[in-house]
């Protein structure tokens, strides 16, 4: 055997685990988080996050890698941390499971790789964290938010159907739902991200270009029809358009869906020519296509969050960042303008 067809032998096991990619790349930036960790059931599951016991609990964002990667990478990879902490939020970043260091992935259902056929309860490792920062006055249990990237993604869909109760807001980057459509019975407002010409999870669903396991997935279309229908949202969504302004080939085109109690209930944002990919994030993953800088993900959902209860509460308090008797500016309200549909 070759020292070519070795290393193959070594790493595609490893890819295989690793079903649905996240960002694996070296981190660019440095983000200050320490390792912490937790008893589950027989497991010591560890995450990462920044706060110490100080101040009043804050509104948490649990961010869930992709499969391949870690919470780590994930901060460093995305600069939702430094985004997030300036709004007022606090970030955990949970490790999934695996034999090596990069091949974490998370039980999202019906995927990814070692927690997958080890039936790991990462659903029960979520909540049990959840409760712990909570309980340890760090977090604002009445103000939880998931973030998810690829199978992190299809997990915090997962979380989102089977305890809607426990979450203000859920947004995903390139994934769809990986339990069936009807688990969403109760609606939580929804925010997704996800490129068009994404090889492992394809934007119309079925079995990705790249997808080493030759499973078919959801389309994007279905998925944010089960949760249109669970917010009693008009499934006639406004779309606006974000032109090429940053020349990397890709446009965004976002679709908006009100009910009656919200304007914004759920977002898609589809990045036309985009890959598997963090849209504005510093480290793109090698072989998942484009990585459009025309969309800031991270300041995306941190907004999307704001509107749904999130960030500093207003207690009337002076913005020490606004020139004295300045009036602190008000959210910009979209005004989506053409009815569309996704494509099916």
């Amino acid at each position: 055997m070759t020292i070519r067809n070795s290393l193959l032998a070594f790493v595609r096991p490893l890819f295989l685990a690793g079903l649905c990619l996240g960002l694996v790349a070296q981190p660019a930036q440095a983000v200050d988080l320490s390792l912490k960790s937790i008893r589950v059931g027989n497991l010591a599951r560890a995450y990462f996050s920044e706060r110490s016991g100080q101040g009043a609990p804050q509104p948490l964002i649990i961010a869930l890698h992709g499969s391949g990667s870690s919470g780590s990478q994930l901060a460093r990879a995305t600069g939702l941390t430094e985004i997030a902490e300036a709004a007022g939020y606090m970030v955990a970043y949970p490790n999934g499971t695996g034999l090596t260091i990069d091949a974490r992935t998370w039980n999202s259902g019906g995927c990814c790789g070692y927690a997958q056929i080890h039936k790991v309860d990462d659903v029960a490792f979520i909540l049990t964290l959840i409760d712990k920062l909570a309980s340890d006055g760090l977090a604002d249990r009445s103000r939880v938010y998931l973030v998810g990237l690829s199978n992190g993604g299809m997990l915090a869909y997962r979380l989102a159907a089977e305890a809607p109760e426990l979450f203000k807001g859920v947004a995903v980057v390139s994934a769809v739902l990986d339990v069936p459509p009807e688990t969403v019975k109760t609606g939580v407002p929804v925010l997704h991200i996800h490129g068009s010409d994404d090889p492992f999870i394809p934007f119309l669903g079925g079995i990705g270009a790249k997808e080493a396991s030759q499973v078919p997935r959801l389309s994007v279309a279905k998925t944010i029809d089960a949760w249109v229908k669970a917010n009693g949202a008009d499934p006639k969504p406004s779309v606006s358009d974000i032109p090429d302004v940053a020349g990397d080939g890709t446009t965004v085109r976002q679709y908006t869906y009100h009910s009656k109690n919200d304007p914004q209930v759920v977002v898609l944002y589809e990045v036309k020519g985009g890959g598997h990919n963090w849209p504005g994030g510093t480290t793109p993953m090698p072989n998942g296509g484009k990585a459009s800088q025309n969309l800031d993900a991270s300041r995306a959902i941190v907004e999307f969050f704001n509107r749904h209860g999130g960030g500093r509460k207003d207690d009337g308090a002076a913005d020490g960042d606004l020139p004295p008797g300045a009036a602190p500016p008000k959210p910009e309200a979209a005004v989506p303008t053409l009815p569309a549909k996704p494509a099916p």
